[in-house]
C-alpha cells in the first residue's frame, strides 16, 4: 500500500509522541525531556528517554529510538504501514483505501493479530447468539458476571466440536496456516487437515498492553474433559505467557492514577474485582509470577499489593513473588482472604466495600511472612525461630537498595530480640551471594540471562558515544538543521572524511534524500534498517561535546547554537586530517633520510600543514574556513 508523503507527515504531526508513549510507559518529567522504564528491555533505573521538542524517543540502555511509527511497530511488532494506519485512525486521519494485495502484503504480526482477533468474535458470537452456548452463558452469569463485564473483557465459548472454528475459517476464506501459527487449530496427526484446539469451554480473550488480542484462556465445562481446567494459548510469535499480563490493558489507567496495582492469579479473580468497582487489578493468567510481568507492572505501579487464594497454596505462591518484587526494587504490601478464599468468591460476598477494606488492610512482608511461620509452630523453639528469621533476613536481601535493607534489619532485630550484628552479619552473606548470581547471569550469552530469558541490559549496538566527536556533533546538526545544513557543511569537508562507518551510513542515507525536502522523520521513516533507525534517534538525544576541550581551552558550557557547532566541528575534523596527512609526512621524511635524499620538499610540506592546522586551531573555525 502507498501512502503518499504528506499523509504520513500529517498522521505524525497529528500524533504527540509523549501522548502515545504514556499509554505503555510510565512517564515522569525530567528538564525538557520525559523519563521512563524501557518497554524494550528489562531495568531498574529509567533510562528511557522522550523529547516532546524532537517528537523522538530513546533508550540509553538499550540504544532503542526512534519516532511515533517506529514505536508502535517495536512494541506492536507490526509493518510501516500498518503503523500509520492505527496512528491514523487513532488520529481520525483517513487514508487511502487498501487492495487485495496490499492486505496480502501484511507482516506475519499483523496475520497472527486478526487471526486471533477474528477468533474473539467468533467465541462471542458462539456465546451469546448460539444455543450451545447458553448453557455457558448461563455459567457466567451464575458466576456473577454482568454481561457488560462479558462484552467489556470479550468472553467467549468455544463450540463442542472438532472443526467449528475450522469451517467458519474456510467460510471466512482465512489462511488455516495462520491459524495454525496463532495457536487456534491443530494440524491432524495424519496431516490430513486441522482441527480446533479449544472445544467446549468458556474463552476468555488474553489482550496486549495496547488492547490487541494475542492468545485465549480456555476453562473447561465438561466433566469428561480429559484435559485440564484451564488451558492457555501455546507460544506464539504474539504471545508470550511470561511476558502477559491479564487485564491490563483495561487497568492501567486506573493504576497510573491510584500508584499502586493489585496483583491476583487468576481470570475470575480479576473480572469479579474489576466489576465491583476496583479496577487497578491485573492478573498473572494462571502462571507463576515471572520477573517479566513484574518489571511490565513497574512501568505504571510505584507499588504492588499481592492478593491470592486464602490456602496454604495460595501463601507459598505468594511468598515467591513477595521476593520476586522486592527483587526489583518495587514496594510490596500482602493482602490475604480468609482461609478458603479467593479473591472472586471473597468479593463477590462482601462487595466492594469489603473488599476495599481488605485492601487497606494489607501488611508488609515481614508481617505476612512472620505470619505464616507463626501458623507453622516454627516460633516455638530456637531451631524453628532461626529459620524463620534467616527466611526473613533472605527476604530483604532481595531489595536492590542498601538503606531500605538497613532499616529493614533494624525491624527484625527490634521485633525478635536479636543483636543487629547478627542479623548484619547473615545479610552480608546473603547479599554476597545475590551479587555473585547476578554476575553470573551477566556472564550469560549476550542479551540473555542464565535461563535463556532477555537480561536487564542487552547487548549494545554501536551508539552515539563510539563515533568521534566531531563526526557526531556534524551529523546532529544535519539531522537536526535538514538540507540547508548538509550543503553548508559539505562546502568544507568531504563526505570521505567521516570514517564511522555507522557516520557514512547516515550520511548516505541524506544524500539518498537528493535534492528533495527531508527532516530526521522522513529519515527514519525512510529506512527499514532498525539498526540505522536506532542509532539516528541516539545520535539526536547525544550532547554537543566538541565544544569542552577539543581545542584544549578546557571545558566549556555546552554550545547549542548549530552553526557554532557545526564551524567547530568542520575545523576539528579538517585537523584532524591535516594531523593524519602529518604524520604521514614525517613517515616519509624519515624514509627519505635513510636513503639520502633531499630532505626541502618534506620540510615545506610539514610547516605548510603545521601553519594550516595553527590557523584553525587559532579561529576555532571561524570565519576563515575555505572550501578545498
Amino acid at each position: 500500500m502507498r501512502i503518499p508523503d504528506s499523509v504520513i507527515d500529517e498522521v505524525r504531526s497529528a500524533t504527540d509522541i509523549v501522548d502515545l508513549i504514556s499509554a505503555t510507559v510510565a512517564l515522569k518529567k525530567r528538564g525538557k525531556n520525559y523519563v521512563g522504564l524501557c518497554p524494550f528491555h528489562q531495568e531498574k533505573t529509567p533510562s528511557f528517554t522522550v523529547s516532546a521538542e524532537k517528537q523522538m524517543y530513546h533508550c540509553f540502555g538499550c540504544s532503542a529510538g526512534g519516532n511515533v511509527f517506529t514505536f508502535v511497530m517495536e512494541t506492536e511488532k507490526v509493518s510501516f504501514i500498518e503503523a500509520v494506519r492505527e496512528l491514523a485512525e487513532r488520529a481520525a486521519i483517513p487514508l487511502p483505501s487498501e487492495t487485495r494485495e496490499d492486505q496480502a502484503q501484511a507482516t506475519e504480526h499483523e496475520g497472527l493479530f486478526a487471526a486471533c482477533r477474528t477468533a474473539g468474535l467468533f467465541y462471542y458470537e458462539n456465546l451469546v447468539n448460539s444455543v450451545e452456548g447458553k448453557l455457558a452463558l448461563e455459567y457466567l452469569r451464575h458466576r456473577g458476571f454482568h454481561d457488560d463485564t462479558i462484552r467489556k473483557f470479550g468472553l467467549g465459548y468455544s463450540l463442542n466440536s472438532w472443526d467449528s472454528l475450522v469451517r467458519f475459517a474456510e467460510q471466512q476464506h482465512l489462511d488455516l496456516s495462520v491459524m495454525e501459527r496463532a495457536g487456534l487449530l491443530a494440524r491432524r496427526e495424519d496431516g490430513s487437515g486441522y482441527y480446533d484446539r479449544f472445544r467446549g469451554r468458556v474463552m476468555f480473550p488474553i489482550f496486549s498492553v495496547s488492547g490487541r488480542t494475542v492468545g485465549f484462556g480456555a476453562r473447561r465445562l465438561r466433566e469428561d474433559d480429559p484435559l485440564g481446567k484451564y488451558i492457555n494459548s501455546p507460544e506464539t510469535p504474539i504471545y508470550n505467557k511470561s511476558r502477559i499480563l491479564y487485564g491490563l490493558s483495561h487497568a492501567r489507567d486506573a493504576i497510573r492514577s491510584q500508584g499502586y496495582a493489585i496483583l491476583v492469579e487468576g481470570y475470575a479473580d480479576l473480572l469479579s474485582v474489576f466489576q465491583a468497582g476496583i479496577e487497578n487489578i491485573v492478573a498473572s493468567s494462571g502462571t507463576a509470577l515471572t520477573e517479566e510481568q513484574i518489571l511490565l507492572l513497574a512501568r505504571y505501579a510505584q507499588s504492588i499489593t499481592l492478593v491470592y487464594d486464602g490456602d496454604s497454596a495460595g501463601s507459598k505462591a505468594t511468598v515467591r513473588g513477595v521476593d520476586l518484587v522486592l527483587e526489583k526494587g518495587i514496594e510490596v504490601k500482602v493482602a490475604e482472604p480468609p482461609a478458603g478464599e479467593d479473591p472472586d468468591s471473597f468479593v463477590r460476598k462482601e462487595g466492594r466495600e469489603g473488599f476495599q477494606k481488605l485492601l487497606d488492610n494489607a501488611v508488609s512482608f515481614l508481617d505476612f511472612k512472620a505470619k505464616l511461620f507463626q501458623q507453622e509452630g516454627l516460633f516455638s523453639n530456637p531451631e524453628g525461630k532461626s529459620k524463620a528469621v534467616r527466611s526473613l533476613v533472605a527476604s530483604i536481601a532481595k531489595m536492590p537498595d542498601e538503606l531500605k535493607r538497613n532499616f529493614y534489619i533494624k525491624m527484625v532485630a527490634e521485633k525478635y530480640d536479636i543483636y543487629e550484628t547478627v542479623l548484619f552479619r547473615e545479610l552480608e552473606q546473603l547479599v554476597g551471594r545475590e551479587s555473585v548470581r547476578r554476575t553470573y547471569e551477566r556472564r550469560q550469552v549476550p542479551g540473555t540471562t542464565a535461563t535463556g530469558q532477555p537480561s536487564e541490559k542487552p547487548a549494545r549496538e554501536a551508539s552515539a558515544a563510539d563515533i568521534p566527536a566531531p563526526e557526531r556533533d556534524l551529523l546532529r546538526v544535519m539531522l537536526d538543521q535538514g538540507p540547508s545544513m548538509v550543503e553548508y557543511i559539505f562546502s568544507y569537508v568531504n563526505p570521505e572524511m567521516f570514517t564511522h562507518p555507522m557516520a557514512r551510513r547516515v550520511i548516505a542515507l541524506i544524500e539518498s534524500r537528493g535534492e528533495s525536502e527531508w527532516d530526521h522523520h522522513t529519515l527514519v521513516d525512510g529506512t527499514e534498517d532498525q539498526t540505522l533507525r536506532r542509532f539516528i534517534a541516539d545520535v539526536l538525544f547525544s550532547k554537543y561535546e566538541l565544544s569542552k576541550g577539543w581545542f584544549g581551552r578546557g571545558t566549556e558550557p555546552e554550545i547549542a547554537e548549530p552553526r557554532e557547532v557545526a564551524d567547530k566541528s568542520i575545523a576539528a575534523l579538517r585537523i584532524r586530517g591535516i594531523e593524519r596527512l602529518l604524520a604521514e609526512q614525517f613517515t616519509l621524511l624519515k624514509s627519505a633520510e635513510g636513503r639520502g635524499e633531499q630532505l626541502l620538499p618534506y620540510h615545506q610540506r610539514i610547516k605548510q600543514l603545521q601553519q594550516e592546522r595553527k590557523e584553525l586551531q587559532a579561529t576555532r573555525g571561524r570565519p576563515r574556513l575555505s572550501a578545498e
